[in-house]
């Protein structure tokens, strides 16, 4: 039977997990700055020539940063767990520990599909994983917090962030020279969204009318 202890473990080893993974993606620019060759350099000679690392070191910050936060939104509505959840719980957690690789690999190998594929990919599966995560706790009583249950709009907007990075992932390896730029349709979440909203907003006026 699921504790509130076991809950607490749950989240305080995933939270750990973001930690380490979020703190990793540094640690190549502080290995580039540490090196010898690099020592009598200016900083703005060395942020010139890491210019590619730092880009990507940002972008996964973000990208990882966005993902915790939804998932930390998420478990507030969440009471208890089960074996479904862990296991999910668990492969969100694994596609975070991954990101720090393709996000060095994007800074390090040529742009080619498999390495855009790669680190697209992996952010597309962390936010596949949130998405189930969010459908497999709304409506469940066993699980969901009774007082703060899981609204449309949060599985809504987890889908359409889904549905975004597969569709980046798409532009990404298949449309010549925009490779990583393609997680720009990713700002196209929020006006999407809103736009969904008022749809909906407007079917259930006409329902009650």
């Amino acid at each position: 039977m699921p504790t509130t202890r076991g809950l607490e473990r749950l989240i305080f080893f995933t939270d750990a997990v973001v930690a380490i993974a979020i703190t990793l993606l540094i640690l190549p620019l502080v290995d580039a700055a540490s090196e010898p060759e690099n020592t009598a350099k200016t900083a703005a000679h060395f942020f010139t020539e890491e210019r590619q690392q730092i880009l990507a070191f940002l972008i996964s910050f973000a990208v990882i940063a966005r993902l915790w936060v939804a998932h930390h939104s998420l478990f507030e509505h969440v009471a208890s767990y089960s074996r479904r959840i862990l296991l999910l719980n668990l492969a969100w957690a694994f596609t975070i520990v991954v990101l720090p690789l393709p996000t060095a690999m994007s800074a390090e190998f040529d742009t080619e599909a498999l390495t855009i594929a790669f680190y697209l990919g992996t952010m597309l599966l962390s936010s596949l994983m949130l998405t189930l995560l969010a459908l497999t706790i709304r409506g469940d009583a066993s699980i969901e917090e009774s007082a703060r249950p899981i609204g449309h709009n949060a599985v809504q907007g987890s889908a359409v962030m889904t549905v975004l990075f597969a569709l980046a992932l798409v532009v990404g390896v298949f449309v010549p020279g925009v490779a990583f730029w393609a997680l720009l349709l990713l700002l196209l979440a929020g006006p999407i969204e809103a736009v969904l909203n008022r749809r909906a907003a407007r079917l259930a006026h006409s329902r009650d009318a």
